[in-house]
């Protein structure tokens, strides 16, 4: 998810932009996209801190 999240990066510039928008799909589907989110979530939080010094100086809201 933070891969795709990037893919449209004039938009979404902020830290932790797939571990963000994981939590809000889960929230919103509530409950239902859970099983999906335990595999993605470890995967976005790893390219969520790679990308981190890049993008500290950038807050978002989903």
């Amino acid at each position: 998810m933070a891969t795709a999240m990037r893919m449209d990066y004039d938009k979404h510039r902020c830290p932790y932009i797939g571990v963000r928008f994981d939590w809000w799909l889960l929230g919103t589907s509530k409950g239902k996209l859970l099983p999906f989110l335990l595999i993605d979530a470890p995967f976005s939080l790893v390219v969520d801190t790679l990308f981190f010094p890049i993008e500290y100086q950038y807050s978002c809201n989903l």
